[in-house]
């Protein structure tokens, strides 16, 4: 037998686990920012918590892998976190806001992705949070992106954003049903949404039922995260051995 698999020192193995452990330490740093988002703004944080879960919901459906779907929802969890630049006063508005209050809101997009810029990450979290609300048909912003230059992952995080807000309460509107959430969003499917995503998330609502209440705890006990998201998450060796 090998001396060094013998003491435990075998090189592949301290390779493998070290890159696990520094996935682990990115994805609690990702969990950690959109917990000091939350701390600002509470409906922030639950809205990028349902919408990560429906996004990974979605994605299962689509077929996508682990590690697709662990970087779906992280990347889903701080879709939002560049809000923590918007004027809180704003994002509590009670009355619909003006134009230049939304151009101000829609520069969460490019503070979200400056938080992360220096940040490498093995997931394209960063594009997520850039293209999140880009359009089919180019119509979104902040660049226009249009059709397949807008990736999956930000297509999928775009419907379940808009499907999220649509069925939560705002300020300056009540709670709309899940049938009324679907409803809106495949009006726009093929121009604004992409089809697989909308008809993923029609599966979904037509299992769960469309009472929302109902729906949401259907998907957050059907997607079962920890605090890793989808892959086991990393336990260091018996007696710090690695």
């Amino acid at each position: 037998m090998d001396m060094c698999t013998e003491h435990g020192t075998d090189p592949t193995r301290q390779l493998e686990e070290a890159l696990r452990a520094t996935r682990h330490a990115l994805i609690q740093t990702i969990h950690a920012i959109s917990a000091v988002a939350g701390q600002r703004d509470h409906y922030t944080a639950r809205h990028q918590r349902l919408t990560a879960t429906l996004s990974v919901a979605i994605g299962r459906q689509l077929g996508l892998d682990a590690n697709q779907l662990e970087g779906l929802y992280l990347g889903a969890l701080v879709h939002d976190v560049g809000k923590i630049a918007i004027p809180s006063e704003l994002l509590a508005k009670p009355a619909r806001l003006t134009a230049e209050e939304y151009a101000l809101v829609k520069t969460h997009v490019q503070s979200g992705c400056a938080i992360l810029d220096h940040v490498s990450l093995p997931w394209p979290v960063h594009s997520i949070i850039r293209q999140h609300h880009e359009r089919l048909d180019g119509s979104g912003y902040p660049e226009g992106l249009s059709g397949g230059s807008i990736i999956l992952e930000a297509r999928i995080v775009a419907v379940a954003d808009v499907f999220e807000a649509i069925t939560d309460h705002r300020p300056y509107r009540p709670a709309r049903g899940a049938a009324y959430a679907l409803e809106e969003i495949m009006q726009g499917s093929d121009r604004l949404f992409d089809r697989a995503v909308v008809d993923a998330l029609g599966k979904i609502v037509q299992t769960a039922g469309h009472d929302a209440a109902t729906l949401w705890r259907s998907i957050e006990s059907e997607v079962d995260l920890t605090s890793t998201a989808i892959l086991p998450a990393y336990k260091p060796p018996p007696n710090g051995r690695r």
